[in-house]
């Protein structure tokens, strides 16, 4: 009768824990659906302190309409879950709003009004299936004064971008009037007419990812002034500027004008200049530099010097299927980025193409902020040998790392002076009447960004575009795209997007492997040009061989020549196999990473876990026989 009495204690007590649950659990979805703990290491999970001023900030209402559908997605489970992603960010928005921001969920069924809409706003209806039905997830927003901005479609491989691109669009509407970036500039950003290929070209990414937040306007490099409605400027890859062009230049950063200068001492991107009659490139035709404004305002840039990096060093293709780390190529890590500086200080990889490096004179009244910095296993290189490069192995070739990191990009900060101390260049001496008033020197500090480097703009330097369904999809691997938005919200006083585009980059880098491919690098590469030596000499002598042959008997070798050509010939084949096992051995010490990491996570971990859950298995065994007295 106690045994009895004890189950059905048991079985109530059961029941009210199950019941307990299911209570708290409806409470919680109905209560808390807002709170949850991010554990992640960089907090993607967690809207940003930039966010909530862009939310803070709101004048006027802002209505958000995400259209999804959710009928027609309910065999598509991938999709819907990160539909729930989306919407449970959306409705954060509009709880930190306080009213703000208005949320409204909406299900285009096909052929309703609501898909007619859906379809009006731009939005990118997704075929499934064989009957032609679209699934629509995408949102669109209006402000009080009917202004809209739209994303077509959720692309669930953007999803590190989802709070930025969110917030970019409340901060749009909230701030209608977009700054204005003038561009100046004969590279072809824009797009346009390619004589080389005989083709029309397409603009820059980096200028479709600025159009959604700047309003860009290329400017007439032939100016003689530049407008007062430019609010920064960016001059990218000077070439042979007039005094007349300069000196506009130079009197809009006088005047208190934002400016960041791309200089370069070899532009991948820009168009050779050939010599007359020749095919050969001219000396320098690919470099660029102001140096009449950069002497007058104490800037080193010399655009003969590249910059070197075995550290950074991409690797790159070689065609059939082989691999070169390209010294001149540079993929800068956290450790080359400035942390203290509000357009890096969350950014993971920012790349750069046979760069230069700048400094400032030790007299001048200026200081550099290095904002991307090589490492401190770098070298200097004259720019002429990327004129002719044949083998990536000349870059390693000789190189010896200085000690010394270069600064790649960085602010100028400081009182300027006018290049132009006498006024304007094309005025008649004497008589500046007429022509503008004439400014000296800035008052107070300057706002200069120097880069040097063109082709860390261009798309193949830092992303990937795709087409999806007529829509240009920029797919990063690396945060230049972020950095230089960056540098433009920061110039043109809009901060607040700057910390949600440092969450831009959710890759982290092998720095282990990295470290290991360093060090086979530096370990093995002078044994494999010291058998390079070795084979070329071989390879020499055998031909020297072949040369001394008697010319009337031509195809007839004496013994002594056979026994010769036969020793060089077995030399050259033990050369090649060292070499083999040189090259081998520079993946050996990854390889053996990966096997351990693969054994701990197929095999020791299970074992661990699988010990730890039987050892559990035999305590509360041994437990409940000593409660029963067993």
């Amino acid at each position: 009768m106690a045994e009895s009495s004890k189950r059905t204690i048991t079985s109530a007590g059961l029941l009210g824990v199950a019941a307990l649950f299911l209570v708290v659990n409806m409470l919680s979805n109905l209560l808390l659906t807002s709170m949850r703990a991010d554990l992640t290491e960089n907090k993607l999970y967690t809207l940003t302190e930039g966010t909530r001023n862009i939310l803070g900030s709101i004048a006027e209402p802002i209505t958000l309409y995400l259209f999804y559908s959710d009928k027609a997605s309910e065999d598509v489970p991938q999709l819907r879950t990160y539909a729930m992603r989306v919407r449970e960010l959306l409705q954060e928005y509009a709880t930190l709003s306080e009213g703000k921001v208005v949320l409204n969920v909406v299900d285009p069924l096909p052929y309703s009004e609501e898909e007619d809409r859906a379809s009006a706003l731009g939005l990118q209806g997704v075929p499934i299936g064989s009957s032609g039905e679209k699934i629509y997830f995408g949102l669109a927003a209006s402000n009080a004064i009917g202004e809209t901005e739209t994303i077509g479609f959720f692309q669930p491989q953007r999803e590190q971008f989802l709070e930025y691109d969110v917030s970019r669009m409340i901060f749009n509407l909230s701030n209608p009037d977009k700054p204005v970036v003038g561009v100046h500039t004969l590279l072809p950003v824009f797009g346009g007419f390619d004589m080389e290929s005989a083709q029309m070209t397409t603009e820059w990414a980096i200028i479709t990812q600025l159009r959604q937040s700047f309003m860009l306007k290329q400017l007439d490099v032939a100016a003689d002034k530049i407008s007062d409605e430019i609010d920064l400027l960016m001059v990218i890859h000077p070439k042979n500027l007039s005094d007349s062009a300069l000196y506009s230049i130079d009197q809009f950063v006088m005047r208190g004008g934002k400016a960041i200068f791309f200089v370069d001492p070899h532009s991948e991107v820009d168009t050779p200049v050939r010599q007359e009659g020749s095919p050969l490139e001219v000396q320098g035709g690919r470099s660029s530099s102001v140096p009449k404004l950069f002497d007058a305002w104490g800037i080193e840039f010399d655009p003969a010097d590249v910059v070197l990096d075995r550290k950074y060093a991409l690797t790159v293709s070689t065609g059939d299927q082989g691999q070169a780390r390209h010294y001149g190529l540079l993929a800068v890590s956290k450790e080359g980025l400035n942390s203290k500086d509000v357009v890096t200080s969350e950014l993971e990889l920012v790349s750069l193409g046979v760069a230069g490096h700048i400094g400032v004179r030790e007299d001048a009244a200026i200081r550099l902020v290095p904002i991307v910095s090589s490492s401190t296993d770098s070298d200097l290189v004259k720019a002429t040998r990327f004129r002719f490069l044949p083998e990536l192995d000349q870059l390693s070739s000789g190189f010896e790392a200085t000690g010394s990191s270069y600064t790649l990009m960085g602010r100028i900060q400081g009182v300027l002076s006018s290049a132009f101390p006498d006024g304007r260049p094309d005025a008649e001496p004497g008589n500046q009447a007429g022509t503008g008033e004439h400014v000296a020197r800035t008052n107070g500090d300057t706002n200069l960004l120097v880069v040097a480097d063109t082709d860390t703009l261009s798309d193949r330097m830092w992303v990937q575009v795709q087409e999806f369904f007529g829509q240009k999809i920029l797919n990063a691997w690396s945060d230049n795209g972020a950095l230089f938005a960056n540098m433009l919200d920061n110039f043109t006083g809009s901060s607040d997007l700057i910390s949600i585009r440092g969450r831009e980059t959710s890759s982290r880098p092998f720095e282990r492997v990295n470290e290991l491919r360093l060090e086979a690098d530096q370990k093995f590469r002078a044994t494999e040009e010291s058998l390079q030596a070795r084979l070329k000499e071989t390879e020499e002598k055998l031909i020297a061989l072949q040369n001394q042959r008697d010319d009337i008997n031509a195809l007839v070798l004496s013994p002594e020549q056979e026994a010769e050509i036969q020793k060089f010939q077995q030399e050259k084949l033990s050369i090649r196999k060292e070499l083999r096992k040189v090259r081998h051995n520079l993946n050996l010490d990854i390889e053996r990473l990966g096997t351990t990491l693969k054994f701990i996570n197929i095999g020791l971990v299970p074992l661990i876990i699988s010990i730890l859950a039987l050892a559990l298995s035999i305590v509360r065994s041994r437990r409940r026989r000593r409660a029963l007295g067993l």
